[in-house]
């Protein structure tokens, strides 16, 4: 036999078992570890579970009611942690099992301690026990209900299994995957429970947060799809358009596969931005704040303010969520109502009155760029800024019945220099507003002056909310002249 194989047989068992003797026969109870994403099944799932279990009620000479593979991690307490068996795969069947044990016989199997927190989580397991009201079953059933169970007590063997069984069939959101990868990274570090823990609740605080692009009940697949890859990865005349559901692979290779091994757990690197002059590392303390090493720095718990550039190299583990926590903090910044700066306040009245009734995908590319700049100038001149970014955009508007998603990916792909890596480059806003004037020049001018006055459609309803938003009417001709200082100015002291 090979080491390999040696070392398989000591950290891996694997036997059959029922769902009774899953719990009575476990030697801790069995928990959920804070990866896991929330219990999803919905009316369909539960209904058929139970169609299935009657059915195999009804037939009392057939096998056992066979359920698929339970993957548990055997995790040794350390310190005054107890020893835990979590659930790695197969929570979303033991959830819903558990739900309808409680309902048969009064209590929960014992030795479980399966818990959530997640919104989604409680809205499903309500539903759950709603359908399973009149179940038509008995607890017997639960002697005959079987599993395959695997069991590793190695915490890589455990994170292995989980990728590898999530990237099969209907896998997680990468995001999920993302969650997963790099809360492993911070399991060897001092107080790793903590970090843990806190970084898993900054993540879940992050999903919940109101959404900017899209209306999906968790914010991560949009900040990290639509946003932060797009940011760091749309160099040059390379954008990649496809649809954010096909990206998975990409997100995990840019977020998980290139993100850099720390030699401490706690301890995040720094790199030059607008954000940071002296600082050369982050730490992580107790309690949500923030030690930066060398500058003898203690921040407070605004996340926007963590010294990140967008494009930097991602450390892995607490990094990881930290520069999560900052970008989610700064893309739903752009549009929240309580807006302290003028600046800010200027550009959500902006964005609400012109941009957010158009094309989706034009939005995503207004609010990309948005973010970049942000990033890298905070709101100096930020309403400028987006006025000459939406010229640009606009233009495309009133030359194109139809926008479609390549649209937008061009407008960042066919110019010789890419306006992220402009933005990126830039030591001052007027170098990048500067750019738009210029390339306005080129093709946008002059596709207001040609396409200027649509009285129905899109864009005629797109002429109208310009019209209102500059106090003008009659045709779009000569729109470049309405942007001016002046103009901006009593935007931005009026906002």
């Amino acid at each position: 036999m090979t080491a390999c194989g040696q070392a398989s047989q000591r950290s891996v068992k694997v036997g059959q078992r029922s769902f009774a003797e899953l719990f009575s026969g476990a030697t801790e109870a069995l928990s959920l570890d804070s990866y896991q994403r929330p219990y999803v099944w919905g009316r369909e799932k539960v209904e058929q579970l139970l169609e299935d279990l009657r059915d195999h009620q009804s037939k009392p000479e057939s096998p056992d009611y066979y359920m698929g593979t339970i993957l548990l991690h055997a995790a040794a307490g350390e310190g005054a942690a107890q020893a835990r068996m979590f659930v790695i795969d197969g929570q979303q069947r033991l959830t819903a099992l558990c739900i309808l044990h409680y309902l048969l016989t009064g209590g929960l199997p014992a030795n479980c301690e399966l818990s959530y927190r997640n919104p989604l989580s409680i809205k499903n397991i309500r539903l759950a026990r709603d359908l399973m009201q009149q179940p038509q079953l008995s607890a017997a059933i639960f002697d005959r209900i079987c599993f395959t169970v695997i069991t590793v007590d190695s915490e890589d063997l455990a994170f292995t299994f989980f990728d590898t069984q999530n990237n099969r069939g209907v896998p997680l959101n990468a995001t999920d995957l993302l969650k997963a990868f790099h809360l492993r990274a911070i399991a060897k570090a001092d107080h790793a429970i903590a970090l843990e823990k806190a970084c898993a609740g900054r993540w879940e605080r992050m999903q919940k947060m109101p959404a900017v692009l899209g209306g999906h009940s968790d914010f991560a697949p949009a900040l990290f799809g639509l946003l932060l890859w797009r940011a760091r990865c749309w160099t040059g005349n390379v954008a990649d358009g496809r649809r954010l559901e096909d990206l998975r692979d990409l997100l995990i290779d840019e977020f998980q596969t290139r993100s850099i091994a720390m030699p401490s757990a706690d301890t995040v690197p720094l790199y030059a931005s607008m954000s940071n002059r002296r600082a050369t590392a982050l730490k992580l303390l107790p309690h949500d704040e923030y030690y930066l090493e060398s500058a003898s720095i203690r921040l407070g718990g605004r996340a926007a303010d963590l010294p990140f550039a967008i494009r930097q190299p991602l450390p892995r583990g607490v990094g990881f969520f930290l520069y999560a926590d900052k970008y989610a903090e700064v893309a739903t910044a752009m549009l929240r109502e309580d807006q302290g700066d003028p600046q800010m306040r200027a550009f959500k009245m902006f964005h609400d009155e012109v941009v957010a009734g158009g094309s989706d995908y034009l939005r995503q590319a207004f609010l990309l760029a948005s973010l970049m700049y942000l990033d890298q100038f905070g709101p100096d001149q930020l309403l400028m800024f987006a006025l000459r970014l939406e010229h640009l955009l606009g233009a495309i508007r009133v030359e194109w019945q139809s926008v479609k998603a390549e649209t937008a990916v061009n407008f960042f792909k066919r110019e010789p220099r890419n306006l992220l890596d402009v933005i990126g480059g830039a030591f001052r806003p007027e170098e990048v507003i500067k750019y738009l004037q210029e390339r306005a020049k080129s093709h946008a001018d002059q596709a207001f002056d040609d396409n200027s006055d649509h009285e129905g459609g899109v864009r005629g309803r797109y002429q109208q909310r310009v019209l209102r938003y500059f106090d003008r009417t009659g045709t779009l001709a000569g729109k470049r002249t309405w942007i001016t200082d002046a103009f901006v100015r009593g935007k931005v002291g009026a906002s």
